[in-house]
């Protein structure tokens, strides 16, 4: 399980997607690594939904954006954008006057997306430190969490006045997935963060 670090922002509405990786990493050939700012990566039929995490190994070349471990670490996948079926973009870097890629060679490495079907809810538990008391519980029953497998994620809509009940400050929280049937499983460790931050009209 990884842990995950998200923001909201007092007084607004939010959308959020929290995707869900599994444990199971993937790999995806690399053909080219275009010198573009910012770097764009083909990969044919990489499989890789929009917003989600890889990172480059084994590239020649242009070895500055490789992993320098093997797993990569989690502070190694960087997110990525879909261009199309076949490429992404790392908004992030900048490729442009880096060295050639050497054609063929890297891989962009990526733990598989959860396949949430098997679930009927889930349910996000907000509290001040681990093993607290939830100081707000989220759930697919009142609609501040929504399961999406299309995009593989759990999304955490809040309105503006859901918002306001937790003050500025960082929180630790859990997300467990429901499973049809019975059954329990948490995506993500205890001590995930969530910061909320001010809200831009005030000085809190």
């Amino acid at each position: 399980m990884n842990k995950l670090t998200i923001s909201i922002r007092r007084g607004s509405t939010v959308a959020l997607p929290i995707r869900v990786e599994s444990s199971v990493l993937s790999y995806a050939q690399i053909t080219t690594i275009a010198n573009t700012a910012p770097v764009r990566i083909t990969a044919t039929a990489h499989g890789l939904p929009d917003g989600w995490r890889a990172a480059v190994m084994n590239a020649k070349g242009i070895t500055q954006l490789n992993a320098a471990w093997n797993p990569p670490k989690d502070s190694e996948l960087r997110t990525i954008v879909v261009v199309d079926a076949d490429m992404v973009e790392i908004n992030d870097y900048n490729a442009a006057g880096l060295k050639a890629h050497t054609a063929g060679t890297g891989q962009l490495a990526y733990y598989a997306p959860h396949d949430l079907m098997p679930y009927e809810g889930a349910r996000m538990n907000v509290k001040a430190k681990v093993g607290g008391e939830p100081l707000a519980i989220y759930t697919t029953t009142d609609g501040t969490l929504e399961l999406d497998n299309a995009t593989k994620a759990v999304w955490l809509k809040l309105s503006d006045t859901e918002t306001m009940l937790l003050a500025a400050k960082n929180y630790v929280f859990d997300i467990e997935l429901l499973r049809t049937g019975g059954g329990v499983e948490a995506i993500c460790t205890a001590d995930s963060v969530l910061t909320v931050l001010p809200e831009v009209t005030t000085t809190e």
